[in-house]
């Protein structure tokens, strides 16, 4: 009965069951072997139905929240992250939990980067004594906040800390999202002065950042451009709708080159003609309304119109090849940043 109480309790505050006493623990771990539960982090339990309908965000938050019943902890870093909902990558759900530390020793940026197309995963290392991995960065002179039930430092160390552990891609990503939400370039600035920190990688993101991006895989689209060295795009640039002029189509990314051309780039996400639950009738009209879209746009002298998708993004190669295809200018080298 007391595991009972336990678990709706858990559920009730969205985390996992704490092992409280040795006769709890020896029942959650007797449901974990007969598959009732699942054991995601050391003495934290989760019922193993509503767990596998999670996502890594979903659960990530699970483990915080039941870790700071028993804990001083802030989250930081990836965590922090995770507990403002930024945008991030899905390879950083491999079960890492970092925290802010007071020690000069705690290594900040050290270890795990995220994983990209680009970058191998490094090794997640536990802390000593640890049978789960945990890192600690040192964090100084900030004021932690409550956000989505977890402690977790604030948001401009949030997003500092995730450019330093991150690739442009992943940087890029996370600041159009904050400044597309009420977070400006000056307050950045002015959280990391006087910071001892890689000023430039942030500086690097800032000198592109555009908030303008609708959502993370049209910034992700966007950073490839930029890394690639093609020319800086226009963003949500707007032409006549035909159909309902109230209703004005906005196309993703636009270059207008010298020589009078107008390229269009529209990020269309998972491929949507693919989908096995979508019939028919659905797939026909997706397909009638893109290529109507599409006659209008041509016919406001845009030249040329190319759709990338989701896996464009993760091989950025198949992106790269497609806008050089359709004559995007592009500089003789790859732009050269800092990560």
């Amino acid at each position: 009965m007391q595991i009972d109480s336990l678990i709706r309790q858990a559920a009730a505050e969205q985390r996992c069951v704490v092992g409280t006493t040795r006769p709890v623990q020896r029942g959650l771990q007797y449901m974990c072997r007969q598959g009732l539960m699942v054991n995601p982090y050391i003495n934290l339990y989760c019922p193993a139905e509503p767990w596998q309908t999670m996502n890594g965000c979903e659960r990530h938050l699970h483990i915080l929240r039941a870790l700071q019943l028993n804990h001083g902890w802030t989250a930081a870093g990836e965590s922090a992250v995770e507990a403002h909902g930024l945008p991030h990558p899905w390879s950083m759900h491999e079960g890492l939990i970092t925290i802010a530390s007071a020690h000069t020793s705690s290594n900040p940026y050290g270890g795990k980067r995220y994983s990209t197309c680009r970058n191998r995963t490094a090794a997640a290392l536990p802390v000593r004594g640890s049978r789960q991995p945990l890192r600690r960065i040192f964090v100084r002179g900030d004021e932690p906040v409550i956000v989505n039930g977890v402690r977790a430092t604030s948001l401009p160390r949030t997003v500092v800390d995730a450019v330093m552990l991150g690739t442009f891609e992943s940087s890029m990503e996370i600041i159009n999202h904050v400044l597309a939400h009420g977070l400006t370039e000056s307050e950045l600035r002015a959280y990391c002065a006087g910071r001892r920190i890689d000023h430039a990688r942030i500086e690097s993101v800032l000198a592109y950042a555009n908030p303008l991006a609708e959502n993370g895989g049209e910034s992700l689209v966007y950073a490839t451009i930029i890394r690639a060295g093609f020319a800086i795009p226009e963003l949500q640039c707007e032409f006549e709708n035909f159909d309902h002029p109230d209703y004005p189509l906005r196309v993703d990314f636009l270059w207008r080159t010298d020589n009078g051309r107008m390229i269009v780039l529209e990020y269309d996400g998972l491929r949507k003609y693919q989908d096995p639950t979508m019939t028919r009738h659905a797939l026909q009209e997706n397909i009638t309304r893109q290529a109507s879209r599409d006659q209008m746009l041509l016919a406001q002298h845009v030249t040329k119109i190319v759709h990338c998708f989701a896996e464009d993004v993760y091989q950025p190669e198949r992106l790269i090849a497609k806008l050089d295809q359709a004559g995007v200018p592009r500089l003789p080298q790859p732009r050269a940043l800092p990560f």
